[in-house]
């Protein structure tokens, strides 16, 4: 009873958002009271309760749960260390996680024991998980995607697909494209081929190999096929581990720590060649494990080199830095060959394909460019530097947004079990160390936009055979395993974070603005303090920066890794010789994690004299839970107060860095960025030191600005209403005023409540016309400085909110020029018009004038291309909208 008590009170209070005074002195505790959150709360209770009701595990479950006293860190009522306000938000689930874990190991004494089934059969079910992880994975990262390049590979696809070649300035012009990508898509290449057609800069293997599924389900089809090749992949990582320590249990873990992490995950459903390559890179280990196989069987079959050959001749194709692993893999299996019965046989077997294929590739650029280059589309542009080592090295598995080591620790176990694996280590530092020094070496060593590590995932999957060896050789050490369970516990955390939350956008980021390296999913996991801060981050710097600043980044992010590394050894030092039991080794793990990451956390916080706490974002976060109506305690206080009052008490205040105050117009860099404001009104001023030009403000990185006053009005405040939700309020200033603002303030005068909110969509941008403000609540409308367009047989939904009360919008539409259909429809309120050609047509659609906004949705029929009459604009477009 005790267990259950304390577990639901500690899950009820995990629920609490925590929010900082504009000081950072006070501290606000948002509890939910609602039904959903005590019920929840009540259940995870009950289930503590049946853990322990069973004589003899009481005070097992009681130690596994002690880790929950991290939960009332934040509710000390006097002033608090700020590594304390860590333990609020998302990071709670890492206790979470390590408590149930230790929950399990007291009710069950090998959580990861697998029963008798043959191995075949547990190969299978490790593809059929795979596959089932990917796809929810691929549904909830879903939003974010095509991005990035992988626009670009399908545009590749469509060309071989439709025009039978790779010539793809058509395709563009047509906007192929449009069947999965609703923005605009120039061609990507830098120099034009020899015949002057435009060729694209990537690689057209990976087009060529997912072109039969385009052909018969479009992108959705292409994903699918992905998500095949990623779960066959990770099943053939489970066998040869497997056959390696002759371990089910073993192989589980080494497929666990490859195919969950997040690094691998992320890529198993994107158009891009590293999660594809990752399988590839994978039948070449086999290859080398097959040789030592063959060596005690005495096979002299030739037929399966000839398959392996084949395999690892595809990786040039897919691009041209895999040609490095081509090479050195190859060049280890035929080694291998040679102690193999019928050596020559299976060696000109293997060869066959790879030298037919290196000779095609080496003429495929003669054909296209006129030289035998592979570097030859990227024409005289510097690509790689050994100036950009450091930096890369460092990000490639430090960074805490790109880094491998990172966002995936669990693979740092592969370490151990290279200690075992010597030969094997040796050949895959064969493999890695040129490949590493190919990609770290390049200018945009964290491949743009793209999930992290991008690079080194097709020298991911190789490492679930050292990770089971790891494993296997731990039987006897409790301490190394639970140090090992929680590694991946918490590299499964990371990789759900960065798929479940936002549609994807923590795992597919690039470099900022202001060009700081700030993880998305390190700013999402803690709002009270800047976790970002306190993690290594190897700034991405542009191609031109000065060989002296990159060192300089590169030493700034490995002195905010040491804290972390030390840490993390001196667990596992402590803990490979403990003899606990397993409830107490999980607990013990869990505390000893927490006080390393609170430890490091402080130091890196004193070392660069950084400011942990975050009182904007954590005000922003306690709004947007306003609206659950929860209790609203005054820590610092001790008392409850109306969450009236609170809001009317609250001033969000965004500090202005001199990083960020950058010269320029509209589109120049933000002052100040105020992320997540919930719907409601208002009032938005500066504390500047004179009063000398002009501030903008619009909604996320639009170009466009609902908000443009002299800093002599905004000193007063002006007054600022949002009908919807809003990614985020960004500030710009012009030239003038750069160096006169110290602090941009938003007061809450009135929020809205859920029930009288139009919708609960955010707006993704937001552009001023005459007298209205229009909320664009998805991309399929193209927003324009007079008006916007409707695409061409597409939906788009939209919110008008007038600057003056009125019972009407007043919408001019224009058609395209094609016959068309417009369906407008606001509430209760339809109406269908039909258009002829270029026909223009007024109307009125009735708004609630109590809600000062309308929601208003309309659809095109048809639609037409300007590229088709001349144009570069290759948009699909259908009506377009203009408000009187």
């Amino acid at each position: 009873m005790c267990a259950a008590a304390i577990v639901a009170v500690a899950a009820w209070l995990s629920f609490a958002s925590f929010a900082l005074t504009a000081d950072g002195q006070g501290r606000a505790a948002l509890v939910p009271i609602d039904l959903w959150h005590l019920a929840l709360a009540l259940i995870v209770g009950v289930f503590a309760g049946a853990a322990a009701w069973r004589p003899g595990r009481a005070r097992g479950v009681l130690v596994a749960i002690s880790p929950l006293a991290l939960v009332l860190l934040p509710w000390i009522p006097f002033r608090v260390p700020p590594a304390f306000l860590i333990w609020t938000g998302p990071m709670l689930g890492l206790v979470w996680m390590g408590c149930a874990l230790g929950v399990m190991a007291v009710t069950r004494r090998d959580i990861l024991t697998v029963n008798a089934t043959p191995p075949s059969r547990q190969c299978l079910r490790a593809g059929v998980v795979s596959f089932v992880l990917f796809a929810l994975a691929a549904w909830f990262a879903s939003p974010s995607l095509p991005g990035g390049d992988e626009p670009h590979y399908l545009v590749i696809t469509q060309s071989l697909l439709y025009d039978h070649d790779l010539k793809i300035e058509n395709n563009h012009r047509r906007g192929d494209y449009h069947a999965y990508f609703a923005g605009d898509l120039n061609p990507d290449y830098v120099q034009r081929g020899r015949n002057g057609e435009i060729y694209s800069i990537h690689a057209p293997g990976v087009p060529a190999l997912v072109l039969p599924a385009f052909a018969v389900a479009g992108y959705h089809g292409v994903v699918v096929f992905l998500l095949l090749a990623a779960a066959a992949a990770s099943a053939l990582a489970w066998w040869l581990a497997w056959r390696l320590t002759d371990s089910a249990a073993a192989a589980w873990f080494g497929w666990a720590a490859v195919a969950l992490s997040a690094p691998f995950l992320v890529e198993t459903f994107t158009v891009y060649p590293d999660g594809p390559g990752a399988g590839v890179v994978l039948t070449g280990v086999w290859a080398l494990m097959r040789a030592d196989w063959e060596r005690r069987t005495r096979s002299e079959r030739w037929m399966p080199w000839f398959l392996h050959g084949a395999a690892l001749a595809l990786l040039p194709w897919m691009h041209t830095r895999f040609a490095v692993i081509a090479a050195t893999l190859g060049g280890l299996v035929l080694l291998r060959l040679s102690r193999t019965p019928n050596p020559l046989a299976k060696a000109i077997a293997f060869l066959a394909v790879p030298a037919a294929s290196a000779l095609s590739w080496l003429f495929f650029f003669v054909i296209v460019y006129g030289m035998p280059d592979p570097s030859a589309p990227y024409g005289r542009q510097a690509q790689n530097s050994f100036s950009y080592l450091s930096n890369g090295i460092g990000g490639l598995f430090f960074d805490q947004g790109f880094g491998l080591l990172v966002t995936a620790p669990v693979l740092t176990v592969a370490l151990v079990g290279f200690t075992r694996l010597r030969r094997f280590a040796l050949e895959y530092a064969v493999v890695g160390i040129p490949y590493l020094l190919a990609v770290a070496t390049f200018a945009m060593w964290w491949a743009g936009w793209s999930g992290p590590a991008r690079f080194l995932v097709p020298l991911v999957l190789p490492l679930a055979l050292p990770a089971a060896q790891a494993w296997a050789e731990t039987s006897r050490r409790p301490g190394m395993r639970a140090v090992m369970i929680a590694a991946l516990a918490v590299s499964v955390w990371l990789s759900a974070a960065m798929v479940g939350v936002g549609g994807g956008r923590l795992a597919y980021h690039s470099r900022n603005e202001s060009g700081a390296t700030a993880a998305p999913w390190a700013e999402w996991a803690s709002r009270a303090v800047d976790l970002p801060s306190a993690l290594p981050g190897f700034v991405p710097l542009p191609i031109g920066t000065a060989v002296e600043a990159r060192h300089a980044a590169a030493r700034a992010g490995m002195f905010a890794a040491i804290p972390w590394i030390a840490g993390a050894a001196l667990i596992v030092l402590v803990m490979r010789r403990s003899r606990l039991r397993e409830g107490h080794l999980a607990a013990a793990v869990t505390w000893s994690a927490a006080a390393m990451i609170m430890a490091s956390a402080t130091i890196v916080w004193q070392a660069t004299g950084a400011t942990p706490l975050r009182a904007a974002p954590s005000q922003l976060a306690a709004l947007r839970a306003i609206s659950s109506r929860p209790i609203v305690v005054d820590v610092r206080g001790k008392k409850v107060v109306s969450r009236e009052d609170y809001v009317a008490s609250m001033s969000i205040a965004a500090d202005v860095s001199s990083s960020h105050a950058r010269p320029g117009p509209r589109g120049g860099r933000p002052l100040a960025i105020l992320p997540g404001v919930p719907a409601g009104d208002y009032r938005l001023s500066i504390d500047a030191q004179r009063s000398d030009g002009w501030l903008m403000a619009g909604i996320a990185q639009d170009q466009f600005a609902i908000l443009t006053q002299p800093l002599a009005v905004l000193e007063s405040g002006v007054t600022l209403r949002l009908p919807v939700d809003v990614p985020s309020i960004v500030v710009r200033v012009d030239e003038q005023a750069r160096d006169a603002i110290n602090r941009v303030v938003l007061h809450p005068l009135r929020l809205l409540d859920p029930r009288d909110r139009l919708t609960s969509e955010p707006a993704r941008r937001a552009v001023r016309y005459d007298g209205s403000i229009v909320y664009f609540l998805d991309d399929r409308a193209f927003a324009e400085p007079s008006g916007f367009w409707v695409g061409g047989a597409r939906s788009t939904s939209i919110v008008v909110a007038p600057d003056a009360i009125s019972s009407v919008v007043r919408l001019t539409v224009r058609n395209a020029p094609v016959s068309n259909e417009l369906d407008v429809v606001s509430g209760s309120w339809h109406q269908t018009v039909a258009l002829a050609p270029g026909e223009t047509r007024d109307l009125q659609v009735p708004m609630d004038a109590s809600r000062g906004a309308a929601l208003v949705q309309l659809r095109s029929s048809s639609g037409f291309r300007p590229s088709e009459q001349g144009s570069r604009d290759s948009r699909f477009l259908g009506a377009w909208v203009r408000l009187n």
